[in-house]
């Protein structure tokens, strides 16, 4: 005969154990053994999976296996998450830094530049971080004139990196006040994005203006590198002896201080397609159109000279 209370019996084994769940009911102590059991079972069927024994000869360190490499079409898909075709290296900047700043690996942007990973960049260097604008880039350069791209000047004079002029051009010396606004004329420059063209035509037209001096007189009310105008909307006196100010206020463009008021080298349409000297008196409307020319030789060198 079946002992119908057999089940509440308590098993010898167990004879002497204190139970380890007071007060609770058979049924919620059935529930809790089967949640334990059941969260070993994960655990019971990666042993037998992986081949193992016991629980302990799984190896903790394995990792899981790398993605795969990107292809060289994907790499040349990388976009910069800021919206940007192309980035101007500044002081500090490395091409890991850059990367990181556009949201694109490192590896993206040696292929969209053609670079190599001994590749050292340089302050002012234009670098692509966008295949979207890459083609755009490409197209932009090519129109521009052999002027903006070479340092090769309309009376076919050649500047050269080694601070000469070539056929006789004549560069001008530099005094110690000439090189501390050059320079600055310079990093403006670069800061803003001016192609070495723009730049150079900055200095020539300071060169012109003031002799790269920053003047607190001129003609009629004239005053700083630029020979620029408070009457004119250039700003008022002080902001115009800024020699950074002035240098923004020549250049124009989006940064300019002066917006609305006065138009930069960078808010004359095709500038990069004029001469220094047609680029020059866009801006300043001398009355000496012709003056600026003198100076283009000179420029260029200063340019690589500081640079």
């Amino acid at each position: 005969m079946v002992d119908n209370n057999a089940s509440d019996s308590t098993s010898p084994i167990f004879e002497g154990l204190v139970p380890q769940f007071d007060g609770e009911s058979r049924q919620t102590r059935r529930t809790r053994i089967l949640a334990v059991a059941a969260s070993a079972l994960p655990i019971i069927a990666t042993s037998w999976v992986a081949g193992a024994t016991t629980v302990t000869e799984l190896d903790p360190t394995q990792q899981p296996p790398a993605p795969p490499e990107p292809t060289p079409e994907e790499l040349m898909d990388a976009t910069s998450v800021l919206g940007h075709s192309s980035h101007v290296v500044r002081a500090g900047e490395s091409l890991k830094s850059i990367a990181e700043m556009h949201g694109i690996p490192t590896a993206a942007l040696l292929a969209l530049n053609g670079l190599s990973w001994q590749t050292a960049v340089h302050e002012g260097q234009e670098l692509v971080v966008s295949k979207k604008q890459r083609k755009l880039v490409k197209e932009l350069k090519r129109e521009l004139p052999p002027l903006a791209e070479s340092p090769v000047l309309e009376s076919s004079v050649r500047a050269n990196d080694l601070g000469r002029a070539t056929d006789g051009g004549v560069v001008t010396a530099l005094t110690p006040e000439m090189i501390t606004n050059a320079r600055l004329i310079i990093q403006v420059g670069r800061e803003l994005g001016v192609p070495n063209y723009g730049i150079v035509i900055a200095l020539a037209t300071a060169a012109q203006e003031s002799h790269l001096r920053n003047l607190d007189y001129g003609d009629l009310d004239s005053v700083g590198l630029f020979q620029q105008r408070p009457t004119s909307g250039w700003g008022t006196v002080s902001q115009i002896r800024d020699p950074r100010y002035s240098a923004r206020a020549f250049f124009g463009g989006p940064n300019s201080p002066t917006p609305g008021e006065t138009n930069g080298l960078l808010d004359i349409h095709r500038w990069q397609h004029m001469s220094l000297t047609d680029a020059a008196q866009a801006v300043q409307r001398s009355a000496f159109p012709e003056a600026y020319a003198k100076w283009e030789v000179s420029a260029w060198n200063w340019l690589f000279e500081l640079t």
